[in-house]
């Protein structure tokens, strides 16, 4: 099997894998750095779990408030785990800068593919209004108008462009680039 179908085939079961923790979890921010996480092994298992700890309050727009899409920042958070390989209580400007361009290119892609990068404005979009998820009622509103399989599809989609953006890097670095 040639590499880049092998490599086709990580993105396609990262994108599921996100898609359908999504469906099951409901915390946008963590399935999407655990998909690729997990996918691409970029940690220690006690480590990545540290992390999705602290990616659960990000979902909903930032802690349920309607800011940027949790799919948004748990691909920006797997980025950073993908890509940051120093010690990152240290400065290191120089060895920041890819990270953040490859963030940005990230978040700019986002932007495109599905129109915005707060949660609120896509909702309102793609299913008419902003649901607040800690509301009961206001929650089964949102899964009757069909939003866990809308949340789903763009934490997929954003979790596999997330780990091709990693495995660029990774390849660009194992051929000497920066």
């Amino acid at each position: 099997m040639s590499d880049d179908v092998s490599r086709q085939r990580l993105l396609e079961q990262i994108e599921q894998d996100a898609a359908q923790l999504q469906r099951e979890l409901h915390a946008c921010a963590r399935c999407a750095l655990f998909a690729v996480g997990r996918n691409l092994e970029l940690a220690e298992p006690a480590s990545l779990e540290v992390a999705l700890k602290t990616a659960i309050p990000l979902s909903g727009g930032v802690a349920g408030v309607r800011k940027q899409c949790g799919g948004l920042i748990g691909g920006v958070m797997a980025i950073g785990l993908g890509m940051v390989k120093y010690d990152a209580r240290t400065a290191h400007p120089e060895e920041r800068k890819p990270v953040m361009v490859a963030a940005k290119r990230f978040y700019r892609w986002f932007e495109s593919e599905f129109g915005h990068a707060n949660c609120y404005d896509l909702r309102e979009m793609h299913l008419g209004r902003f649901f607040d998820m800690t509301d009961p009622e206001e929650a089964a509103k949102f899964a009757a108008a069909g939003g866990h399989e809308y949340c789903a599809g763009v934490v997929g989609k954003a979790s596999r462009k997330a780990a091709e953006i990693i495995l660029e890097s990774q390849q660009s670095r194992d051929s000497g680039g920066p």
